[in-house]
């Protein structure tokens, strides 16, 4: 419809949300509540997973494990074949706000806490992350922790500019390395809407 495009995650300046099943900026998600994942400063998707997928802790998730148990999350071809269209609020929060996004990623990773649906899920785990990076007032979602309502409350804080995009969601490694979280990936997406710009503006 548009063509494609490139989210660019190449200064360790930027960090996003991505609410899966969600149409466009205004909608809520579908396919039961959709799920929330996350992009590292570098481009690398990440998100928290139980109910099955892994061990009854739950797990964070790297491109890896997305590639082989959620294809569709993280593989163009797959999301457009899966009709999965992401919505991804991408932030401006600078180098300091985005290292500890990812630090508290890798905190969440090194030590599991469960997981349930309602209360310690994806949502939970990512709101943990947004208000490390400031993008929250919070850490606690208003309302049940789900992906909707996390990404409403991010808007409403209106802490930081934002870019919404929604479409087909592509990752790509750009670089080898030990560590999928840490390495820069390249994000393509197929929008589907035409992106909303909203937040403070930067002077």
């Amino acid at each position: 419809m548009f063509g494609s495009l490139k989210l660019s995650f190449t200064d360790n300046t930027k960090i996003a949300y991505i609410v899966r099943y969600k149409r466009n900026h205004a909608a809520d998600a579908e396919e039961g509540g959709g799920h929330s994942d996350c992009i590292m400063p570098t481009g690398a998707p990440v998100g928290y997973f139980g109910g099955g997928l892994v061990a009854a802790d739950g797990a964070v998730f790297g491109f890896s494990l997305f590639a082989a148990q959620r294809p569709h999350y993280v593989k163009l071809a797959d999301a457009r074949a899966n009709r999965c269209v992401s919505t991804v609020l991408v932030m401006d929060v600078g180098k300091e706000k985005a290292d500890r996004f990812r630090s508290a990623w890798l905190a969440m990773r090194s030590r599991t806490d469960g997981f349930t649906i309602m209360g310690n899920n994806c949502a939970t785990h990512a709101s943990r992350a947004c208000f490390a990076a400031g993008v929250t007032r919070s850490a606690e979602i208003r309302g049940v922790d789900s992906p909707t309502n996390l990404y409403q409350q991010i808007i409403a804080d209106g802490l930081v500019p934002w870019r919404s995009y929604s479409g087909y969601l592509g990752f790509m490694p750009r670089q080898s390395g030990y560590d999928e979280l840490l390495i820069g990936f390249d994000v393509t997406m197929e929008p589907t809407e035409v992106p909303t710009d909203g937040g403070p503006r930067r002077h």
